[in-house]
């Protein structure tokens, strides 16, 4: 973890209130991993409101630019601030923070499965992947199919489903093919494919993020700290990203 000094070098309408953000920030793109995030100070250097800074994952980078993208839904005063913002002003950001995406050496096919407002957890993953020579196919669940898929490698099978059930034959047929899946969904449905899907089940096969508001994403305020099989767990530190059997319970 350390402070990073980057500097806004494009920015992009992905449709009201949701803004790509592309910074230019060499020594975060090259040490940051897929499932890391890191937290943003979202006010002017010379304010203090908001007080606290806001989490962001990395959505994808560039290593030879030394740019990364954060992809930043309108939420807040934070946000907000965050998205106003124009080419050339620098920001303040602390990261990589928190345990990432494991891609084990003999995965060949990645399942990911999302929900819309969480997909940015696996969008450096699916790149990284690819990177690796896996299969990648995205499943996003959402009743407005509003990410748009121009923003993944064309490499990469991109399916829509308005509802995730244990029904679903896509879901199914994919969970057959993989020999790895990563979950970024709500504890709800996490909780509602891992009953449905004994795939799910099996040890080191799948992985997920934890959904919690991260206020210091150091560890200090313990704000964060959920139950986990093995115990008592700090999400920012910890997590987000933990073996799957861990946080269903």
């Amino acid at each position: 973890m350390r402070l990073h000094t980057a500097t806004l070098t494009a920015t992009t309408v992905v449709r009201s209130g949701v803004q790509l953000l592309e910074l230019r920030a060499p020594n975060l793109v090259q040490t940051v991993q897929a499932g890391q995030f890191c937290m943003v100070r979202c006010c002017p250097s010379s304010a203090n409101d908001p007080l606290l800074r806001r989490p962001f994952y990395v959505h994808s980078l560039n290593r030879e630019r030394g740019t990364c993208t954060l992809y930043v839904n309108v939420q807040g005063r934070g946000s907000a601030w965050l998205a106003q913002q124009q080419v050339g002003v620098e920001l303040d950001i602390v990261g990589p923070l928190g345990h990432g995406w494991t891609l084990r050496p003999t995965t060949r096919n990645a399942l990911l499965i999302g929900e819309e407002r969480q997909l940015s957890a696996l969008t450096l993953l699916a790149q990284r992947a690819l990177e690796q020579d896996i299969a990648v196919t995205l499943i996003n669940q959402s009743a407005t199919a509003s990410y748009p898929p121009a923003l993944l490698s064309p490499e990469v099978e991109y399916h829509v489903i308005p509802l995730l059930q244990g029904g679903d034959a896509l879901l199914a047929e994919t969970l057959r093919w993989a020999d790895a899946a990563y979950l970024s969904v709500s504890r709800e449905t996490s909780l509602a494919l891992y009953g449905t899907f004994e795939r799910l089940r099996g040890k080191n096969f799948a992985q997920g993020t934890v959904s919690q508001p991260l206020t210091c994403g150091t560890g200090i305020c313990f704000a964060c700290s959920v139950e986990t099989r093995s115990g008592q767990k700090l999400v920012c530190q910890d997590g987000p990203v933990f073996d799957l059997r861990e946080i269903v319970r």
